[in-house]
């Protein structure tokens, strides 16, 4: 056994290398930063903090509580787990937060950024050494330019994509073993891994291998057509295989805002310019940007020479030169065509990361970059003059840059890739003039490769940032306490009045009604917008709650910090450590019987007010919730009306961005509990001072804000500052109403005789009791979902959505029993394909395995 370890440890040690030293790296940089548990940081930046972690947290405890993984309580007021897993957590090697607590995971999942980026680099260079046919150090630093571009380095924060790029390498060799030798169960097999990891990155790979059969070099027609039809046939039985995951994540996914088609009307995003400069050594990696036309590309200044090179030696034929920068050439022109992104990205708008396919690009300029450094290697050393060639090209290309560019170049970017170049091209000279022998001479170049891209992986995640733990952490401890004494069941919904992170109730696993993701459904984001809440393209949060919607959402209890200002109309219960515990007023329910009028609920007007005041008519037959107060045009300073609708609306241009561009000033004649709602999108932000006195700042738009118990005479003033930017013109629609207690008294009396008596909860199934009073609607604040199946004394039911957004029934007169299961739509339909396809799969390896045998018997 030791002699087996000695020679594999021989034969393989720069593929293995390939791993560890990225490893290395990574970690001396994770010790550098004091990551944990080198310190307090961690590497979860930008979403995955505010989103991944928070959803991991979720996951873990289904994981350790054997839960159900078809749906979870923990977000959204409820959602569909099974599809949001399949978008982020569905990956084999995130399975190892089950061995781990709690206070361990923002740890665990940083260093899984180093084992997945140090996997990326390893695969590339698997690829790399079977394009070579032996075991060098190239493979290390093509392999290290691969997993540590700035493509890399830049979303390593998007963890979810990791083994999308890992199984790209071994996905390209499949298909050359399927090309080459007919078979191809590698190339099914690691699609097959990489679709279910994450389906949406994956998407993205399958557009990629299309071009790239399409463009490989086949023997004739003939071979083209025939491993055509095998190409096709493996890559179907992938997508059946992986088919349990694919149809769950898909539907759910249809049902966000984003699966709106919308294609996008620009032309060109800018120039070539502005692209090819993030080739350049030095260039900061993007973690996240506005701008589409932002890209991460930088993948080693020696990759731009051997891609020259490969373009300039006679040994390669013209043919496969013009079929590989073919490649290269529509991947480019996709960065800069609106048009092509969009349908490289889903049919998705990029949202703050763009161009998520550049890792296609890059991985296929080192392919060829890798090509001509093989034939440079292989070649006499006459060959090495085309290198003249590529600098040559390089230095053009540089040119072009600076003259094509319209955002402002670093210089230092170009004077260190002219430096680079320099300093390969002097390794080239003295190989020329037969001062360095052949192997001398590539072990240098690769040295130095590796050099260039470690130093650039160093400063990309210094650049990066890190988080401090401690900072967003620290209630993690008193608010499980909290859980664990107020959080009965799923109908027992509690919240923060503000999180550190958006997500962050998610992370303590509370049954909340925050969600920022990209499974959200869009028709709840909009039916949540129009009751007040604040809300995002594909979040809604709890902002923006009143005393009818708290109960309508069954939210029982507010978690407050000290930080917290924001009033609220909660009850105080008690102090566990630096968190305070309020509870609601009035009793709570997950469901209430409502009058069928309900059905005419007119839920699409700007006001939320209006639309709760509708809402709480149509179902339960009560008065005017909520009394509309007259608001005054507002002072302006640097800022003028040129429109007024006369009922709060205005349209205005601003020629300074001032914290007092707009004053809203409301004076109340008699006490009340005042409410106001504001929407603009020009208003970067709010401060609200009660007789001159701050209560609340920062991003307030778009929400309902409770100003508290306002006593007569009180003067509220909203001062607003509005962005400087390319528009300076906008609308501001402003709103403020008085909550009427004895119409929410009798709404609440309503609602406690009209709810659900919940019994059973477990996992996906809950159960209860109702008693109506006459034929009615059965609502439930769960998000409506083909997945649920709803019975009623044993009787399934037919279910439907109330203003598109929430589950309903109808249930008889009478008292009754009525039972939800949720299963996620698509999976059992997925799992059978899944199965069929695995058969299929395991019946092809055996075939495989009984001709291998027999042809091993003839000879």
């Amino acid at each position: 056994m030791t002699n087996k370890i000695k020679d594999i440890l021989k034969t393989h040690k720069y593929l293995l290398l390939s791993f560890f030293l990225p490893v290395l790296l990574l970690e001396g940089i994770a010790i550098a930063e004091k990551i944990q548990p080198f310190g307090s940081e961690s590497f979860l930046i930008v979403d995955a903090l505010h989103q991944y972690l928070p959803f991991f947290a979720d996951y873990q405890e289904k994981l350790k509580s054997m839960d159900s993984m078809f749906y979870s309580f923990h977000a959204g007021l409820g959602y569909n787990f099974l599809g949001l897993w399949a978008y982020y957590l569905a990956s084999p090697l995130n399975l190892v937060i089950a061995l781990v607590s709690k206070s361990m995971l923002t740890m665990i999942l940083s260093h899984l950024y180093v084992l997945k980026i140090a996997l990326c680099c390893f695969t590339a260079a698997f690829y790399f050494r079977k394009r070579r046919g032996k075991d060098e150090i190239s493979i290390v630093a093509f392999g290290m330019a691969y997993g540590l571009c700035s493509y890399m380095v830049g979303y390593s924060w998007n963890i979810m994509w990791m083994e999308v790029m890992m199984m790209l390498p071994l996905i390209l060799y499949g298909i050359d073993k399927l090309i080459k030798e007919h078979d191809g169960r590698l190339y099914c097999f690691a699609l097959f891994i990489s679709l279910w990891c994450n389906f949406y990155m994956s998407y993205m790979t399958c557009l990629f291998l299309i071009l790239w059969y399409l463009l490989y070099s086949h023997k004739n027609v003939k071979e083209f057509f025939t491993n055509g039809f095998r190409f096709a046939g493996y890559s179907l039985l992938s997508g059946v295989m992986a088919a349990v995951v694919l149809l769950p994540a898909y539907l759910g996914i249809m049902q966000t805002s984003s699966a709106k088609l919308q294609f996008p009307k620009e032309l060109w995003y800018g120039t070539f310019g502005n692209l090819f400069s993030r080739h350049f050594l030095g260039t900061t990696p993007l973690t996240m940007a506005v701008d589409d036309s932002k890209i991460n590309l930088y993948c080693g200044i020696l990759t731009l020479l051997m891609a020259g090179f490969y373009l300039a030696v006679r040994e390669i034929r013209l043919i496969d030169k013009i079929r590989r920068l073919l490649l290269l050439v529509f991947l480019f022109f996709s960065f800069n065509m609106p048009v092509l992104g969009y349908v490289w990205h889903g049919f998705h708008d990029q949202y703050g990361i763009p161009n998520r396919f550049a890792f296609l690009y890059i991985f296929a300029l080192l392919a060829m970059a890798y090509e001509g450094y093989c034939v440079l290697v292989r070649g006499k050393r006459k060959v090495s003059l085309w290198i003249y060639f590529a600098v040559i090209l390089c230095g053009i290309l540089i040119g072009i840059t600076m003259k094509t560019s319209i955002v402002k170049l670093e210089m230092k970017t170009v004077y260190a890739t002219v430096a680079a170049i320099a300093v390969y091209m002097v390794c080239f000279a003295l190989y020329q003039k037969k001062i360095f022998r052949k192997k001398i001479f590539t072990t240098l170049i690769c040295f130095l490769f590796i050099v260039e891209t470690a130093a650039m992986a160093v400063m990309g995640f210094q650049e990066n940032g890190t988080v401090d733990t401690d900072s967003y952490f620290q209630d993690t401890k008193a608010i499980t306490e909290v859980k664990k004494e107020y959080q009965k069941n799923v109908e027992t919904r509690m919240e923060l009045i503000s999180g550190r992170m958006l997500d962050e109730s998610i992370w303590h696993t509370l049954n909340g009604m925050t969600l920022f993701g990209s499974t959200a459904q869009g028709n709840v984001v909009d039916m949540m917008d129009q009751l007040g809440f604040y809300t995002g393209v594909n979040e809604y949060l709890y902002e923006g709650a009143t005393p009818f919607t708290n109960n309508l959402m069954s939210m029982k209890y507010q978690i407050y910090r000290p930080y917290d200002t924001k009033y609220t109309e909660f009850s105080l219960k008690e102090s566990v450590g630096n968190v305070t515990v309020y509870k609601n007023p009035y009793r709570t329910a997950l469901a209430y019987t409502m009058d069928d009028l309900v059905q005419t609920w007119d839920y699409e007007d700007y006001n939320p007010f209006y639309v709760q005041n509708d809402l709480a008519t149509s179902a339960f037959d009560v008065d005017e919730l909520f009394h509309m107060v007259k608001t005054a045009k507002p002072q302006l300073n640097d800022c003028k009306i040129t429109s007024d609708n006369g009922d709060g609306e205005y349209v205005f241009e601003n020629t300074s961005a001032r914290p007092d561009n707009m004053v809203f000033t409301i004076r109340s004649t008699k006490t009340r509990r005042l409410y106001i709602h504001f929407d603009g999108s020009q208003v970067e932000n709010t401060v609200i001072e009660k007789n001159g006195e701050q209560v609340l700042t920062g991003r307030l738009d778009s929400q309902i804000i409770y100003l508290g118990n306002v006593q007569k005479g009180d003067e509220i003033r909203i001062k607003m500052q509005l962005k400087q930017d390319n528009e300076m013109s906008g609308v501001v629609r402003l709103t403020a109403a008085e909550l009427d207690e004895e119409v929410m008294e009798e709404l609440a009396q309503r609602m406690q005789e009209n709810a659900w008596k919940l019994t059973s909860a477990k996992g996906n199934h809950l159960s209860g009791t109702i008693h109506a009073q006459e034929d009615q609607m059965l609502f439930f604040s769960i998000p409506y979902d083909k997945g649920w199946t709803v019975k009623i004394d044993g009787k399934k039911v037919k279910t439907k959505a109330l203003g598109k957004a929430f589950l309903t029934v109808k249930v008889p007169e009478g008292k009754h029993k009525v039972s939800l299961t949720y299963v996620s739509s698509g999976f059992k339909e997925g799992a059978i394909l899944s199965v069929v396809g695995f058969v299929i799969f395991i019946l092809i390896m055996l075939f495989s395995q009984r001709k291998k045998k027999a042809a091993v018997k003839e000879i």
